[in-house]
């Protein structure tokens, strides 16, 4: 069962994701799942399509304290390296899903491959904490990281954020600073660089894109609003604007900006335009666009080696940048 070209024309998708959209599309929609069960099927969706946990690669795990509570991170360090960078991630999956064991692959890749410090956090989703919590959840553990660099081996690093779709927002948010106007707190030190990998920038959904895209692959429209109206109040359009890094108009606190964008992707419009609006604003931006791949793609190379060379071209952009510290 292929997707629809005339409501998904993913016609250079690479094969082996779209064998993927297409299995994903045989039930019924991600959405309609209960919440227990879809946050099930994502964490185990990378354990079972993705690249798997590499040997040269160790991990740990810790339990950190933010006030009143407690959330996990995962530290992955490269054995046989000496990482320039060290990066603080948060997961994708809408705010809503996804968690140390649903990017714990990529993670790895990310170390292991572009040689580099990954700093995964487990920040609270919604529903049962909604915005701003995941933001202040992700300043927290910045905080705590920069005060903890000593302890953790990665003072001599330079230190950035990164994420992807949800996690991506939550990394530009903090970056460039427009998490002041949702919640109290600031960051103990700026981040010198920021990766965001197809991220989510524009809370409105009103890209062509969203239409375009939004049959047939595994990130869908209605997944898409699943999502949104979980994280974010309904009918809210001043959140909306406070929770799109795309809104802000003052640029100047903006890292260095490595960015991912994939052609057959509901999010692809507001990342290209995000992208334009960062260079006009005179950030210095390293972007890739891949006109092959779809949202989610991170954890679909197990079986499909033209992803595999994605994602390695992922992981190069990373190497090429930490060589220049």
């Amino acid at each position: 069962m292929q997707p629809d070209e005339k409501e998904c024309p993913a016609i250079k998708l690479i094969n082996g994701q779209r064998i993927l959209c297409a299995l994903g599309n045989i039930a019924p929609g991600y959405a309609r799942l209960p919440l227990p069960a879809l946050r099930c099927f994502y964490d185990n969706y990378d354990r079972l399509l993705g690249s798997g946990s590499r040997v040269d690669v160790s991990s740990e795990d810790r339990v950190i304290s933010l006030g009143e509570h407690q959330i996990p991170i995962r530290i992955y360090r490269p054995k046989t390296t000496v990482p320039t960078l060290t990066m603080v991630y948060f997961h994708g999956g809408g705010y809503v899903i996804g968690g140390l064991t649903s990017h714990q692959g990529f993670c790895s890749l990310l170390a292991g491959r572009a040689a580099i410090n990954i700093i995964a956090v487990d920040y609270r989703c919604a529903p049962e904490n909604p915005f701003p919590g995941p933001i202040e959840d992700g300043l927290g553990a910045w905080n705590w990281v920069l005060d903890h660099a000593t302890e953790l081996g990665i003072d001599k690093t330079k230190i950035g954020l990164g994420g992807d779709s949800a996690g991506g927002n939550l990394a530009a948010m903090l970056g460039m600073q427009t998490f002041t106007k949702v919640t109290t707190g600031q960051l103990s030190q700026m981040p010198e660089f920021q990766f965001l990998l197809y991220p989510w920038v524009d809370m409105s959904a009103s890209s062509d894109s969203i239409q375009r895209y939004g049959k047939g692959l595994l990130l869908t429209a209605q997944t898409m609003r699943f999502f949104h109206d979980n994280y974010l109040p309904e009918g809210s359009d001043t959140l909306a604007i406070l929770s799109s890094p795309i809104a802000c108009d003052d640029l100047s606190h903006t890292p260095d900006t490595l960015i991912v964008t994939a052609e057959y992707d509901v999010l692809r419009d507001e990342g290209l335009a995000f992208v334009d609006k960062l260079k006009s604003g005179k950030v210095n931006v390293i972007h890739q666009h891949l006109p092959d791949c779809t949202h989610g793609f991170i954890s679909m190379g197990r079986f499909s080696k033209a992803t595999r060379n994605r994602l390695e071209q992922i992981c190069d952009m990373l190497v090429a940048y930490g060589a220049g510290v």
